[in-house]
């Protein structure tokens, strides 16, 4: 078999589905292959039941597939390429191979690059391939970071401006949200504590920043209760007195909602500073003005100060 604790390193956040777009392998062969061989051994579940793979298994499974165009048996490129990555070599075998993924798929401008033109060129499947081949060198937490959070930013310039219509928007950033979803959802098992609960402000749809910070958390082992868009107070009020999370994080991006916000009070209700109730969002880097407004803790101009101050809060 595949040497299951090295691959086993690897984040498992691929379905089996995005697998088989990903390397050309029907379905069917995958299960034929784990009957037979022991791999693709899924390397993590989702809370339904549903097997992950992780961005090392699909660079084995493409190596073994070159190798049986080059004429071996299944059998054969199996045990072929267990030999290379049990000696550590790159799943293809060809010196440089790593060097040069390297230098084109982690958080590098080519890496940028490529994922944007896949996407305003509606190319899922090349989508798909390409944040694969990221996450065989970078984790999770880089990729939010340094490529899905300024490309959803492009995103929604490049709509303002006129160069990508309503469809292109949202097919492109759907896809990236997809992707920070299954991460928000297979995380480290959480903590024993009381969660975080991250809401967009009522009348606020857009959560791409507030999603990002969701899966940061959770990637650290944080408990997260993700409620999303549009969230009205009444009912986040009454869920929050059911839940007793220890920290309220509330995101605006735009002023009215933002102006929303400072109406928490008439509604969430604190027990000895708990919760803690913090907000952020473009709106007030916008509108520094509109921070006075809001009681609570603000969380900075950006998802990586927001995440650092919550991590000392929370510690």
């Amino acid at each position: 078999m595949i040497n299951q604790a090295h691959t086993s390193m690897a984040e498992a956040i691929f379905n089996i589905g995005a697998v088989t777009r990903m390397t050309g392998i029907p379905i069917t062969t995958l299960h034929a292959w784990e009957r037979r061989y022991g791999f693709p051994h899924s390397s993590g579940r989702t809370p339904g039941g549903h097997r992950l793979y992780s961005g090392k298994d699909i660079a084995l499974l493409r190596s073994i597939k070159e190798q049986i165009e080059l004429g071996m048996t299944a059998r054969q490129a199996v045990l072929a390429v267990q030999k290379m990555d049990l000696e550590g070599r790159p799943p293809t075998g060809q010196p440089g191979e790593s060097q040069r993924r390297t230098e084109q798929t982690p958080t590098s401008p080519a890496g940028y690059t490529q994922l944007a033109e896949a996407l305003f060129q509606h190319d899922l499947t090349r989508a798909d391939q390409l944040l694969g081949e990221m996450l065989t060198f970078i984790s999770p937490e880089e990729i939010t970071l340094n490529i899905i959070g300024p490309l959803l930013a492009e995103l929604g310039e490049a709509w303002e401006q006129g160069r990508i219509t309503v469809p292109d928007e949202h097919l492109a950033s759907n896809y990236l949200r997809q992707r920070l979803l299954m991460w928000l959802v297979s995380g480290p098992p959480p903590r024993s504590t009381k969660p975080i609960v991250l809401a967009c402000a009522p009348g606020e749809w857009h959560e791409g920043s507030l999603l990002m910070l969701g899966v940061l958390l959770r990637r650290q082992g944080w408990p997260v209760a993700y409620l999303g868009q549009n969230v009205p107070f009444p009912d986040l009020a009454e869920f929050v007195e059911k839940i007793q999370p220890q920290v309220l994080v509330l995101v605006s991006m735009l002023e009215e909602t933002a102006r929303n916000l400072a109406e928490w009070p008439k509604w969430i209700r604190q027990v000895a500073g708990k919760p803690l109730v913090t907000f952020a969002g473009r709106a007030f880097v916008i509108h520094p003005e509109l921070i006075e407004l809001v009681p609570g803790t603000y969380l900075g101009d950006a998802v990586q100060p927001g995440l650092e101050k919550l991590q000392e809060v929370l510690r």
